[in-house]
Order: C-alpha cells, then structure tokens, then sequence
C-alpha cells in the first residue's frame, strides 16, 4: 500500500477459473494451481521515466515473495486491456454459467487489510460448508475490500434456507470475528439490513434508528432499507431470472451493454428488454393476461431495437439481444408469400424502389424540399411508419445499370459486388459529390490497376439482410446462397477477390461460410491490403468526420478505417458516444426518432468538418440528416487524395 501504485486487484483461484476458456485470455490462466491467488497491479505516472522508476520500486518490494506464475507489467495497451479484462468478466462469467432461472448475488465486504488473507480463506470455508462451488472472490486489495459472488435459486424452502444460513455466517464471520465491515461500497440495503445491530452494536443501532425516526416519521423514505424491524427482509421480495428464451437466459442485468445500444434513453436498453421479456414469460406462464404488456412492447422492445448486435461485444458472454428481436419478428411475420416473391423477382422490387426515389425527387422539384420534408413527417407519423420520411439527404434514383462483360485483359480482375443499395441510390440532390458510389468505386479500382468484373444477373442479388432483419430468415438465407453461388462463379472459384462496397453487406456474407472459398473484402479491408502500395496519397487539408458503422467493428476494421482515413486528412474526427447511427437498414424512414436520438450530439461533433465519410449508404443517409455535413463511402475521400504510384 506505500508503493506507488494506481490498484492493486485480489482474484481467487475461483475466480480465475471462471474465465479462463473465454476467448483471448492468456494461455497462463488455465495452468494455474488449484489454490493460486493473482494480484493485479497498475501503476500509472506523467512521464515515461517516472513510471519505469515506480515500476522498479514496485517489482523491488515484492522481490521476496515467491510468485508461481511472473506476469510482466506492459505498456502496452492490447495487453494491460487483456489483463483487466480477466477482472472485470469474473462477475458476469458466474452468472453465465448459472443454472437457469438462478439469481446472481453479488456482496461486498472489507476484512481489516492485516487479516486479508485469513478473511479470504475463511471465506472460501464458507462457500464450501453451505455447497456455494461456484462463487468467487475478487476485490480491491489495498482497502481489504471483498466482492463475492455466488448464484441461488430461491424456488424452494430449503433453497432459501441454504441462503439464510449462509448470510448469517458470513455476518458472524466478517463483522464479529475480524470486526471488519459488511457493505465496503455498494449499497445492499435490504440484505444486510437484518445485520446492521451485529456489526454495530445495539447503542449505535438505536442511535440510527432516532435520527431515522426524527427525518423520517412516516417511514416513508426507503423503508427496510439499511434500518428494519423485520429480522427475515433477506429473504423476501428476492427478485429472480426467470427463463425467457435461449438466446438470452444468461443474461445476469450487468447493463455492459448499455452504452453502445442507440435506443437507450429513447426505448429500451439490451438489459431492459431482457428484463422485460422475462417478465412477460413469467407472467404468461403464471395465467396473467400479457396482451397490454405485448403491445407496448412491440414498439419499445421490438421495433425501435437496430438489431445490429453491438451489445453482444460488450456482453461478458456474448448475448446478442438484437437476435432475440430478430426471432420475435420472426413469430410475428405475417407476409411469407410476399417475401417468398420478392426474393424470386428481387429485379423487380428494385425497379420499384428506384420508382418510389424518383417520386420523391419528383415531389421535392414540384413542392420544395422544406415543404416536402413537411408534409413527408406527417405523412410517415400518420402512417406509423409504413411511409418513409423523407429528408434532403433522400438519394437521388439511379438507373438501372449494364454491368456489361469482363474484358479479360492483362490486369488483374476484383469480382465488385455492389449492394442493392448501392444500386439503387444515387447522391442526394444537393451532395457536392453528384457521381454514385458504384461509378466512383470502379474509378478507383481501375486507377490501381485492376480488371473490374460484376457478377451475372447483378441486379438480381441480395445478401439477404433486408429479408433477415424484418423476421423472414429462410428466404433471407436463400438470397445469400444464390448470391453466394454467383459470387464463386464470378470470381472463377474464389481465385478472384471479392470487392463489396457496403460493409453490412460483406459482414452478412462473412458469416458461416465453412468450406466455401470466397476472397470476400468489405471497402476498408481491400484498401488497405490491395491498394495501398498501388496508389499515392496527398492527405487534404478539409477535417473528416468519421463514422465506424456497426459491422466494420463486427468485421474488426474500426482502426483501419480510422487509420486510413488519416492517410486521407490531416484532421481526423471521430464523435465520442456514437458507437451506432440508428439508422439499421430502413429504421431511418419508417421509425426516424431512433436514428435522431442515436445522433442527437452529432452536429456539435463535426461542426468544423468539411465531409464525413463511412462503409453504409444506408447509414450516411442519416449521418448527413443529423449532422449538417454530407457524408459519403470511403472511396470517395481515397479517390480524391490519390494517385497511380509510379514504378
């Protein structure tokens, strides 16, 4: 504790264990003996100098400890990431394993820092004598300061009493034997309030109980909570888990996922649908009427959730709450004959959605684009949603284009697989850049050499997500596997890389291909790998915004997008708090309050930007709506900062 260190973090044996066949955890975790104990340290300085001295002193006063595994420090931020998170998955990781319809408990205790390791082993006593074999203890060691956690169903009377005698060992244990305390520093009120005398003694215990009484005469304010009369408050109102669904039951409520979901604050979060929809199975299971329930879940819980699947990379354990919305629509899809239509004369739908474009373009030339917009947001809210609203960053129709055949000649070919949207979209009227990302794509590719081949029948491809996302999988599956068809033959087999110009599109398409051999690459991807040392860059002078859509992080491409856009600008922008635009697919015309909320901080944001720039045409149709910029694909700032590299 005289050292100087930033923490000092205490995790048992159990703890460890709890984590260490998750995905990226040091190989030296699962080696450790069955009574190990890890303590992890930071130490944190202004300058480099510094922190190497105090590293020094701190390797020098625990020299003459025998350690049974040396972890070395790093400066490295990959690294010291990876070691925080063996502690900070410890807590979720029990409850993922937990037993369905278990509750997590999480307490927090602080034994006197002289008796740390006496109280910790103790402790494990406990979990053993009351059958606990899958708590834990992790905690802050320089304060004493001990969480456990353990799992408990509470569907029995012995379940409960097991529960019962165990607080009450850990109370005589923590606040009587060692004197030490029974809350460090989150509050359980309720569970330990049958405690408080214990710990206290009966004169301080009256004392609270006269100043409770003097502010609160009613006991109105939190009753039970901390102060209670009734000895048994532990064991009642215990909140379960009920089952809900698989793709969610092990769920434990940590909120991790919370930040980066775009309907928090609007709807519900990923936690609180979860804690929802329990609510409704329990209920229905239990004979309660849940139609009132449903129906107002259909909008919170359902249709404003993007389903981009974001919170499942902060989940400890991988809960994808967006796959659960994407199986209740599912249930609830009512057009199977229409999709099964669409997906066989998807030519034909695009030909209507470049009809529906070139209305509204129409309609904007005739009424003006402030009218327009007006009488569009009525029209969209009368509609709840089933007529789009539309923006002055609505694209402009694009034809219908002739791929035409590949030339074979000498330059090596890419296989470009553009989106349907990309097909379908042009720039906004007012977009200072008035060529399509297709025309401005195959530019590109062509000024760094390469032969540009399209697939057969392009106008006839989808990877399925629009089918995907509004509840019919079999035939968003089809479309993939005819697309994917196209693609091998196109690309002669996969000896041909594959260029898709939308990264939702290439992320869809990524995904379970097993023993197929497609060379897929979403725009960042291939710029990065292929073109780099084809092309010159000059980076502009104008700042970017840059905005890392959903699925180039699910494809692992944020940094390189960043990366590649400094190459691009000299001024780079990245909006803090905006880890998703909302927008998800169609959700920006048919419910455009989630994208406004998701990019309500945007305009401060890149005030000062000439441009942003993304890897979804979809997505920079709201992005240029809510920021005051335009906002294009990638390609564009790439074709415009570069050159063909001389030999």
């Amino acid at each position: 504790k005289r050292q100087p260190v930033s923490a000092v973090e205490l995790l048992d044996r159990r703890s460890l264990r709890s984590v260490q066949n998750m995905p990226g955890m040091p190989v030296w975790v699962k080696g450790l003996s069955d009574n190990a104990c890890a303590l992890l340290i930071e130490s944190r300085a202004a300058s480099q100098s510094l922190l190497h001295e105090q590293l020094h002193q701190v390797m020098a006063s625990i020299a003459d400890y025998p350690l049974e595994q040396q972890v070395d420090f790093s400066e490295d931020p990959a690294v010291y990431n990876q070691l925080w998170k063996i502690r900070k998955d410890t807590f979720p990781a029990v409850g993922a394993v937990r037993q369905t319809g278990t509750t997590v408990i999480i307490e927090d205790v602080t034994f006197p820092v002289e008796q740390l390791a006496e109280g910790v082993n103790r402790l494990i006593q406990l979990f053993d004598k009351h059958h606990y074999d899958e708590a834990i203890i992790f905690g802050h060691a320089l304060e004493g300061n001990l969480h456990f956690v353990f799992t408990q169903g509470f569907n029995s009377a012995e379940e409960v009493a097991r529960y019962q005698a165990f607080m009450d060992d850990v109370a005589q244990l923590v606040a009587v034997e060692f004197g030490g305390s029974l809350k460090a520093e989150h509050g359980t009120g309720r569970n330990m309030a049958p405690f408080v005398e214990l710990e206290w003694g009966s004169d301080a215990y009256q004392l609270m109980w006269k100043l409770k009484r003097l502010l609160d005469p009613n006991g109105i304010l939190n009753p039970d909570v901390v102060l209670s009369t009734d000895p048994d408050i532990h064991l009642k109102n215990l909140k379960p888990l009920p089952a809900a669904d698989e793709i969610v039951d092990k769920c434990i409520e940590c909120g991790f996922c919370e930040p980066v979901c775009p309907s928090k604050g609007l709807t519900l979060s990923p936690r609180q649908r979860i804690v929802m929809w329990r609510d409704i199975q329990a209920k229905k299971r239990a004979g309660i009427d849940t139609r009132a329930l449903l129906q107002t879940y259909q909008y919170q819980g359902i249709d404003t959730c993007a389903a981009t699947g974001l919170c499942a990379q902060r989940c400890p354990v991988g809960i994808n709450t967006g796959e659960l919305v994407k199986k209740l629509r599912s249930q609830a899809a009512e057009y199977e004959k229409t999709a099964d239509w669409l997906a066989e004369h998807f030519h034909t739908a695009l030909g209507g959605a470049r009809l529906t474009l070139t209305a509204a373009n129409t309609a904007r030339k005739l009424l003006g684009a402030p009218r327009l917009g007006r009488l569009s947001a009525s029209l969209s809210k009368a509609s709840k949603g089933r007529l789009p609203q539309w923006t002055p960053a609505m694209p402009q129709p694009l034809r219908s284009i002739d791929f035409g055949a590949a030339s074979n000649d000498a330059r090596p070919r890419v296989v470009y697989l553009a989106a349907c949207v990309s097909r379908v979209m042009g720039p906004a009227y007012a977009d200072r850049e008035q060529s399509s990302l297709l025309d401005k794509t195959r530019a590109l590719l062509e000024k760094a050499g390469y032969q540009v081949v399209f697939p057969d029948n392009a106008d006839s491809l989808c990877c399925g997500q629009p089918f995907a996302s509004k509840g019919y999988p079999e035939q968003a599956e089809h479309k993939r596997q005819e697309l994917i068809a196209a693609l091998l033959h196109a690309s002669r087999g996969g000896l041909d890389p594959i260029y898709c110009d939308t990264s939702p599109c290439t992320l869809r398409l990524v995904q379970d291909l097993g023993e197929t051999r497609l060379d897929l690459y979403d725009p960042v991807r291939f710029i990065r790998t292929h073109l780099m040392d084809k092309l010159e860059f000059t980076p502009q002078d104008e700042p970017v915004a840059v905005h890392v859509t959903c699925s180039t992080q699910h494809l692992g491409e944020s940094q390189a997008l960043i990366d590649l856009a400094r190459r691009c600008s000299k001024q780079v922008v990245i909006p803090e708090g905006i880890h998703c635009c909302g927008f998800a697919g169609d959700k920006g015309f048919t419910t455009p309050e989630l994208n406004a909320h998701s990019l309500r901080s945007l305009k401060d944001a890149v005030q000062y930007c000439s441009e942003g720039i993304s890897t979804s045409r979809t997505c920079e149709i709201g992005l240029s709506t809510h920021s005051g910029i335009d906002y294009h694909g990638l390609v564009y700032l790439v074709d415009r900062v570069t050159r063909p590299r001389t030999i």
